[in-house]
């Protein structure tokens, strides 16, 4: 077990490498970045229905240094899109105004560790914190949110949120549509009081399935519309909810055409996913290739998320039987202002097609396939169990600095990591995200997946968020590039404020670096 003697016993050590490379032939920390913003979370007020406004917490952010297009501003409670460029050095000032603890972890992004937004880190109300990273991503779709222990549920249902876009040049050589025929679909459920208030007041059911809301939002808007041309599509869509899994389909019955899953493109060896339906778990994404050419002028067709069983069991089953053994009053605690159950048949969005003639698009091209590792040098097992309303892995709920001999993986070389859904408890499905690396999903096997969401499953691509259902196991292979303190955990945001999240160490020679809590330039972050 990693423990707090021995960080002590080698702080001293790490000391001189607070302000170089954390990998070889990096760039010093000090080097001028290409691009420098400010990012700052602080509550607000906005319109989103008629008449009362929404109290909410909101990103802002200013390009301080570089490109003024790399900040894309809201319209809407989200944060503002941010757009960088593969191998662009990047420098982000952080700035805490919220009443809590805070800090801002760059989803599915492959960042030093200091740099991931790992709890560690979190600055109180005022405080700054500045991170520095070369993106290393392919171009793809990803995601920025707070990461502050027992905090982020809250954060990210108030609004803190936003899409983080990576480009590359070689994007126009696979006859994707262009930037301005790409379409971004943030989508979140929320429950919304009378006063246009969201609600996020936690159950004893919110705290065992997650919050579930009565009402849909697409990029912080309700009933959301847009119009397209008869014409391809590059459409974004990320599931930013707290807990709700969507299965997503268009309403006329036409098939989605998948082109990326959460870390980039896939390959042409792997081709175009076309799937009835897209099944989305909690901060998973995908990206569509979407022709509205097919559809006549003027036609209008509805994303949806299909109706599905096999998930609402825990909704059925622990509602009645709390309410049974402890009266009205504990049915209420368990839940009494549930609107839409997981499951549910829900509106996302609606396209209206223009009627203009309709263009053709260019041959998909899609990249070059690298070797996909079917086995690695070292192999680790961790099994889920939720008992007692809480997650566990192998046994062990969240501690700030505690690493198990079995959550260690060594540097650029392949790790077999298969995780069991079959421990002790309460079965359900759990979103799994691991921090810091781009992983495969190796293989399903076993498992009570319902056949309802079984052909939506997209696991092609590299990914940073898999789905586990009950009893399934899935072997995943990865392979660590940054060395330092990481994450694993639970992607419901309830399990995971609730401690269904653990720490994994890649690279034995850093584990110097886990205590360190300062900023990339050497100084302490301020608190």
């Amino acid at each position: 077990m990693w423990t707090r003697r021995r960080f002590l016993l080698t702080a001293a050590a790490s000391a001189a490498s607070l302000t170089v490379p954390l990998s070889a032939g990096r760039a010093l920390a000090r080097e001028e970045p290409d691009l420098v913003l400010r990012l700052t979370a602080a509550p607000d007020r906005i319109s989103i229905w008629r008449g009362t406004g929404t109290e909410v917490l909101r990103y802002r952010a200013e390009v301080l240094r570089g490109r003024q297009d790399a900040v894309r501003p809201s319209s809407s409670y989200l944060g503002p899109t941010l757009e960088l460029k593969r191998g662009e050095r990047v420098r982000i000032h952080f700035v805490n105004r919220t009443g809590d603890p805070s800090i801002v972890h760059w989803h599915g992004m492959i960042v030093p560790d200091r740099a991931d937004g790992h709890p560690r880190h979190a600055v109180g109300p005022g405080g700054e914190y500045v991170y520095e990273f070369t993106v290393r991503n392919p171009a793809g779709t990803y995601l920025y949110h707070p990461h502050p222990h027992g905090f982020t549920g809250k954060q990210v249902y108030y609004g803190l949120a936003g899409l983080l876009i990576v480009r590359e040049r070689e994007e126009r050589a696979y006859g994707l549509p262009g930037p301005e025929h790409e379409l971004s679909l943030v989508i979140q459920d929320r429950r919304v009081g009378r006063d246009n208030q969201f609600v996020f007041k936690r159950t004893m059911m919110d705290d065992m399935n997650g919050v579930l809301g009565d009402t849909v939002l697409v990029n912080g808007v309700p009933d959301a519309a847009f119009k397209v041309s008869p014409r391809s599509y590059r459409l974004r869509l990320a599931n930013v909810s707290n807990a709700r899994i969507y299965k997503l389909a268009w309403s006329d019955g036409r098939p989605m055409r998948v082109i990326a899953t959460d870390n980039g493109l896939l390959s042409s060896a792997e081709g175009v996913q076309t799937r009835p339906y897209v099944v989305l778990a909690p901060f998973e994404r995908v990206e569509l290739l979407e022709d509205f050419g097919e559809r006549r002028g003027g036609a209008e067709v509805a994303l949806v998320s299909r109706a599905f069983s096999g998930l609402e069991m825990m909704d059925g089953m622990m509602g009645g039987m709390m309410g049974g053994m402890m009266g009205r009053g504990m049915g209420g605690m368990m839940g009494g202002m549930r609107g839409p159950g997981q499951g549910d048949e829900l509106l996302v969005a609606r396209f209206t097609v223009s009627t203009e003639a309709h263009a053709r698009s260019e041959a998909l091209r899609l990249p070059e396939p690298v070797r996909i590792p079917h086995e690695g040098k070292h192999a680790i097992y961790t099994q889920l169990a939720f008992r007692h309303m809480r997650g566990f892995f192998n046994g062990r709920r969240f501690e700030m600095e505690a690493v198990a001999d079995d959550e260690r993986l060594p540097l650029n070389e392949g790790t077999v990591w298969t995780f069991s859904n079959d421990g002790p408890g309460m079965p359900m499905p759990h979103p799994i995200h691991i921090h810091g690396v781009r992983f495969r999903v190796l293989e399903r096997s076993g498992g009570d997946i319902p056949e309802e969401l079984r052909e939506g499953l997209i696991d092609a691509g590299y990914k940073d968020t898999f789905l586990i259902f009950p009893d399934e196991r899935v072997r995943v292979h990865v392979m660590p590039t940054e060395p330092g303190l990481f994450m694993y955990h639970c992607h419901n945001l309830e399990h995971e404020d609730g401690g269904m999240m653990r720490n994994c160490l890649f690279g034995e020679n850093t584990a110097a670096l886990i205590r360190n809590k300062r900023n990339v330039d050497g100084k302490p972050a301020t608190a």
